[in-house]
């Protein structure tokens, strides 16, 4: 995904959930599809189409978002719009999503690079804090794309994932997004991201508006 494409769908992701936050009874959202691959997980043993799904607030806005919930399925588009509030990560959660996508998220563009992100937050999830991060170990754990997939193509799906979660683990520069947790009593829930300001365009701003004042005051004079 190049930069471009990132910020305009972050700048979608924004729009839809700044009237959500302000919103005491939440934000209405409709599941509308999503890009991905069929995969089979221990948390998904009947194969699950894994990926980025897209979503419509009540607005018109469309963003996308992945999941963070195995145990409730996503609304089908027939439901219509249903009503998401703004949830909470854990402390460990936080800071390996917020790893995930300032390393990874701007290069995710394929179906199966989506699944294997959608796939590295499920094991993020699942998985307790302090915990040895592996999509082939542990609570939750990646099976095969599809009865009729080669081994060859599950260890290099695995492998897309575990890199994914390497990078996560090891990030150390600066939290480019800022993480969104949306609630829903029966349907799963989802996590969405926003960008983090770069200091340098605000920086600029600021002095600019200092700028005007200066010269309104000497103006005013």
């Amino acid at each position: 995904m190049n930069a471009r494409k990132t910020t305009t769908l972050i700048l979608s992701a924004t729009l839809a959930l700044a009237g959500g936050a302000a919103r005491a009874d939440g934000t209405d959202i409709q599941y509308v599809s999503t890009s991905g691959i069929m995969v089979t997980t221990s948390g998904t043993p009947d194969g699950y189409l894994t990926g980025a799904m897209q979503l419509l607030t009540s607005q018109g806005v469309s963003f996308e978002a992945y999941c963070v919930e195995l145990t409730q399925g996503h609304a089908p588009t027939a439901a219509g719009f249903q009503t998401y509030t703004q949830g909470s990560f854990t402390s460990s959660q936080a800071s390996l999503l917020q790893g995930l996508y300032s390393s990874s998220y701007a290069s995710v563009s394929t179906d199966e690079q989506k699944a294997a992100f959608q796939t590295a937050i499920w094991e993020i999830m699942e998985e307790p804090a302090g915990s040895t991060l592996n999509v082939n170990t542990g609570n939750f754990q990646f099976y095969y794309l599809s009865p009729t997939s080669t081994p060859a193509q599950d260890s290099a799906f695995a492998s897309l994932a575990n890199g994914y979660l390497q990078a996560a683990t090891s990030y150390g520069g600066p939290a480019l997004f800022q993480v969104n947790k949306l609630v829903n009593a029966t349907y799963q829930d989802f996590v969405t991201v926003t960008a983090v300001p770069e200091p340098a365009p605000y920086a600029m701003l600021l002095a600019g508006l200092t700028a005007v004042g200066f010269i309104a005051r000497r103006r005013s004079r």
